[in-house]
């Protein structure tokens, strides 16, 4: 039985069942209870009951799709803040931006890579715990602050202070007989004092209400606390104004809270969506700067060979005097061995220099001075131990920043330099990209040459004089793949036929074809019977086992079929059933040939299951990989399905065709294009 709400509990909905099997193994192994759902209605109804802790959701699924899944979820009670990792072969930008728009936390490709799966799987448990833990302090911190005590002042006609309450000093650090008689602007930030001006005015001269704003205060230290400050008029019996009476609440670190977050997910956004590291750093720059109320700002790139530092992308307000100290900054050339660039990466985080006039190693005073910048905050840009650069931002104010935001730009740091390392291997990627094309090509044409020609008759040989026609069709996808196929008489009665289809694309998956190829044609699989199909996919099953990756498994159609008694006994394991189309008064009918079995290589010592089926004269079998049937199609990129590849077999079988082509170009104009996600490969085999 499922705990319901479980920390360890993952909804698993996939309309495979072969890879609803494999996650369910695996996940199971470290330590997860999984769920299973063979389509989105269940999977909902299931989330429903269950209350996971993850849901893992495949994007391809027949009727509702895993996106529109995906919202449904979103909309569910309890639903907003699960963590769902859409499972996908789709890669292409439209299909990732489909994923996050329908509400997915994250995606992950297939083949599935389990180390990458499972770390995926906690990190983002970890976040939402993460999150409910903060959505729990705010909500705590929300109750203390209605509890505190309040500012209480009285302003005269002039806007100066005749009362205020001991909370006063508590908060801004001014005496309290210093500070009466004074203005209250006198005490507001130079920015906020025409805005309090304007409701001190509109309280006075329409006293029916009152009027509450946000404002900013300069408290006796240069501090900025931001504070929701509410004016009231007091009136006497005939109505007219005698003074306006005021209550002041501190909203420093709520608004804070908020700026730190607007501003985390605004740098997320950015690194996320930009494809140019310039465009995505320079609009970092941005986003720091606006939020946080910083004039300038720059990233400083370090060449490794040289161990020069240079000012790479800059940020600031377009003032004549903030341009002028860009200009001479383009001049300067500093060393990791010198000044300011130094104290940074030897403390690995953010330094706060308040008054640069006044610092020993800041080495543009002048030029600082005369922009009016007074203060600095500067954080490393990191990978691990290698060091890539620096953020350095310029305020014209001294405000010290708390270490919530010093951590939050460490932080920082460490992600720009996760971002700009990722940029650099994918240029490096990018830059081998024609070379691999060119190797995966011809690495398709030698698998394409190991396989049977495309149309042979193969005749029996014995006394009933039956004859066999084998016909195949290949089309490798556009990296390389692991379909491979071959037929063989085992004796003159005899017919061997075998398609298998190896997990994941690549010259890996394409090399552990070719193995499996060879073993099969040389007949030397210990433990194998090759007229026996159970003994040859057991044989199989011992010799590959999935590694620690996850990786190396494979589906296996495998027959024989004996000319004189027109028996074919067949199994499989995970592989889609094949296809036997016979005639029937006029017409044709189909049916499918399965077996139960999982994929070749998930758990060792797996018996499989061996079937007959009579063949009547004039019928077809199909034998393919899923590739044939797995095509995406319209906006919402669901699949076209078993179901309709079946119809077409038929109607192939109906067109008497000699050849396969049909059914391929079929799938490639299905597919939108010649260029198709996986290997296509059909062996047609025809009983006279």
């Amino acid at each position: 039985m499922y705990m319901n709400g479980s920390t360890t509990t993952v909804l698993l909905i996939d309309d495979d069942s072969f890879s609803r099997i494999m996650l369910r193994t695996l996940l199971q192994k470290v330590g997860y209870q999984v769920i299973e759902a063979n389509d989105g209605n269940e999977g909902i109804e299931l989330f429903k009951e269950v209350s996971p802790a993850l849901v893992l959701l495949d994007a391809k699924m027949p009727g509702m799709d895993g996106f529109d899944c995906c919202r449904k979820i979103r909309d569910l009670p309890g639903g907003e803040h699960v963590p769902i990792l859409m499972v996908t072969g789709l890669d292409d930008i439209q299909s990732v931006n489909n994923a996050f728009e329908s509400g997915a936390t994250d995606y992950i490709t297939k083949p599935v890579q389990m180390p990458v799966l499972v770390g995926r799987m906690r990190h983002l448990m970890q976040t939402v715990k993460a999150e409910q833990s903060l959505r729990e302090s705010e909500e705590q911190y929300r109750s203390l602050i209605t509890s505190l005590q309040e500012v209480i002042f009285q302003l005269n006609a002039a806007g100066e202070l005749l009362f205020i309450n001991p909370v006063w000093h508590k908060l801004m650090g001014y005496g309290l007989k210093g500070s009466l008689g004074k203005p209250f602007e006198d005490f507001l930030h130079p920015a906020e004092r025409q805005r309090h001006s304007m409701q001190f005015s509109k309280a006075w001269k329409q006293p029916s209400q009152c009027y509450r704003y946000r404002s900013r205060c300069l408290t006796e230290t240069g501090m900025v606390r931001w504070v929701e400050i509410q004016l009231c008029a007091n009136v006497d019996g005939r109505g007219v104004v005698l003074d306006i009476a005021g209550r002041l609440v501190d909203i420093t670190d709520r608004t804070v809270r908020e700026q730190y977050r607007v501003l985390e997910y605004a740098i997320t956004r950015v690194l996320s969506n930009a494809n140019d590291s310039s465009i995505a750093v320079r609009r970092a720059l941005q986003a720091i700067c606006g939020s946080l109320g910083f004039q300038l700002g720059e990233f400083w790139l370090l060449d490794a060979h040289t161990e020069e530092i240079r000012c790479h992308e800059r940020w600031y307000l377009k003032t004549e005097k903030l341009k002028e100290f860009s200009d001479y900054t383009d001049t300067l050339t500093l060393t990791t061995e010198e000044g300011i660039p130094k104290q940074v990466w030897e403390s690995e985080k953010a330094l706060w220099i308040g008054d640069i006039a006044q610092d020993g190693v800041f080495s543009r005073k002048e030029a600082a001075e005369a922009a009016g910048l007074r203060a600095l905050l500067i954080f490393p840009v990191r990978h691990g131990a290698e060091k890539l650069g620096g953020i350095a931002l310029f305020s014209q104010e001294v405000s010290p920043p708390d270490k919530d935001l010093l951590r939050m730009l460490t932080i920082f740091g460490r992600q720009l330099g996760q971002y700009l390392k990722r940029k650099q291997s994918e240029e490096e990627l990018q830059n081998c990209h024609q070379l691999l094309q060119l190797e995966l090509q011809r690495a398709a044409q030698y698998v394409e040459a190991l396989l049977p020609n495309t149309y042979t008759e193969v005749s029996a040989g014995c006394k009933a004089q039956d004859s066999v026609w084998v016909n195949t069709q290949y089309q490798p996808s556009s990296t390389l793949g692991g379909d491979a196929f071959d037929y063989d008489w085992l004796d003159d009665e005899n017919l061997m036929f075998y398609l298998f289809d190896v997990a994941g694309h690549g010259v890996k998956s394409a090399l552990l074809s070719v193995s499996i190829l060879n073993i099969l044609r040389k007949r030397t699989l210990k433990g194998a019977n090759f007229y026996q199909p159970e003994t040859v996919l057991e044989a199989l099953n011992e010799v590959f086992q999935v590694n620690e990756k996850g990786e190396d498994y494979f589906t296996c159609w495998y027959g024989v079929y004996n000319a004189v008694n027109r028996k074919l006994t067949f199994a499989s394991a995970g592989h889609p059933p094949g296809v036997l189309v016979t005639p029937s008064h006029n017409t044709y009918k189909t049916s499918y040939l399965d077996s139960d079995g999982i994929a070749v290589g998930l758990l060792p010592d797996f018996p499989f299951d061996v079937r007959q089926h009579k063949i009547p004269p004039g019928s077809s079998l199909y034998i393919f990989s899923d590739g044939v049937y797995e095509i995406p199609v319209g906006k919402n990129n669901a699949i076209w399905g078993l179901e309709a590849w079946t119809d077409l077999l038929q109607q192939h079988k109906v067109s008497q065709s000699d050849t396969l082509k049909p059914l391929l170009d079929k799938v490639r104009s299905i597919n939108g294009g010649d260029i198709l996600e996986d290997d296509f490969s059909v062996l047609e085999v025809n009983f006279s």
